[in-house]
């Protein structure tokens, strides 16, 4: 039907830009987080890419039912400002008629949403997970910067590189400091290279024109001059991610004892329904007299959906406490709210007088 199109039409393309917007302010976030770790040497650019692309995905089960929420108050607050809502019903076109379109474009978000917790979240930690721990584990000389000093306190070493080229492998000016167990070692070379994977389990740096230095405390000290020397540094593997909650698979989350990985299971279990319910919220919501304003309630919509989102976080946080037994009574009281704010109570109290001086 044409109203039905029209509709449809009025709420999905302030969805489609909210969501647009709101995606790119969280990417601008993630990238910006990720560049910090890239710019100490902790990430590479491509991991970077990688990490903020999948931290978007998961932020789609929050960021897509605001964007149905803010979608439907600008739709309908459009039609009421511009009195089109009012000639809908002078036309015979019921409040309840024109729900239809409106519900049935939030079912169908609903359950995009809920394949978003149930299959992509789970995925993308996974994914998340093992980029990191690839990162922790690749070895410090490949993750340096030129013209900064590094310090990786569990070797006890301090290294500087004043320049570094060909991927990599060329090094100019070195500097490493080693200090364990009260013996200090401070080798610099005026140059190096780099030999990845040299044999199995090992990258090899070679250093030319080197100079070590070496102190041990219950020893005379050593020093030495050689025009090459050699340092066979260990290629560490990445550590079994091990078991996360956030990774672990929808069904296995619901078979489960653990209070955690109950919390997780509700909250992916949750998402949908959210995105129902504020659809539906926002319905009432957007209700305005004519010439009122399209955006006259948007500031108390924002304010409950973050009280909402805030309390269901809450709620989640004592279910793997274990000091609650779900977070469902959050929808719930977002469904009592739905239902306080649809029926017509100002209609039904000024029928009910008129009721009792008929029966008097």
């Amino acid at each position: 039907m044409i109203i039905d199109r029209y509709l449809r039409h009025e709420i999905s393309v302030p969805f489609l830009a909210v969501s647009a917007v709101l995606v790119a302010i969280f990417l601008t976030f993630s990238l910006t987080r990720f560049l910090i770790d890239a710019n100490a040497g902790l990430l590479h650019a491509a991991e970077v890419i990688q990490l903020t692309f999948l931290k978007s995905l998961i932020s789609l089960e929050i960021l897509l039912p605001l964007s149905l929420y803010l979608a439907v108050m600008i739709g309908l607050g459009r039609l009421y400002s511009d009195s089109e809502i009012y000639a809908m019903r002078a036309s015979g076109i019921s409040e309840m008629r024109l729900l239809r379109p409106i519900v049935g474009f939030a079912l169908l978000l609903a359950v995009l949403i809920a394949l978003f917790s149930i299959f992509v979240r789970p995925w993308a930690y996974a994914q998340s997970y093992r980029i990191i721990a690839q990162a922790e584990a690749s070895t410090a000389v490949d993750r340096i910067h030129p013209g900064r000093f590094y310090t990786f306190g569990d070797l006890g070493r301090t290294v500087f590189i004043k320049g570094i080229s060909n991927g990599g492998t060329e090094l100019d000016e070195v500097f490493i400091r080693t200090r364990k167990n009260g013996d200090l070692q401070v080798i610099t070379a005026s140059a190096g290279r780099m030999e990845f994977e040299a044999r199995s389990g090992y990258h090899r740096l070679t250093l030319i024109d080197a100079s070590v230095y070496k102190h041990v405390a219950d020893g005379p000290d050593v020093f030495a001059e050689l025009g090459t020397f050699s340092l066979w540094i260990p290629a560490a593997e990445a550590d079994p991610v091990g078991y996360k909650t956030k990774s672990t698979s929808t069904f296995d989350l619901r078979d489960s004892g653990s209070t955690e990985d109950l919390a997780e299971f509700q909250w992916r279990m949750s998402t949908p329904l959210s995105a129902l319910l504020l659809a539906l919220l926002a319905i009432p919501l957007s209700r305005s007299k004519p010439r009122q304003g399209r955006y006259a309630r948007m500031l108390g919509a924002i304010v409950i959906y973050t009280v909402y989102f805030n309390l269901l976080d809450v709620s989640r946080t004592w279910v793997e406490m274990g000091t609650s037994a779900g977070i469902w009574w959050v929808p719930a009281l977002l469904a009592l709210l739905v239902f306080v704010f649809f029926v017509p109570w100002l209609r039904i109290a000024r029928k009910l007088p008129r009721r009792q001086g008929r029966q008097s």
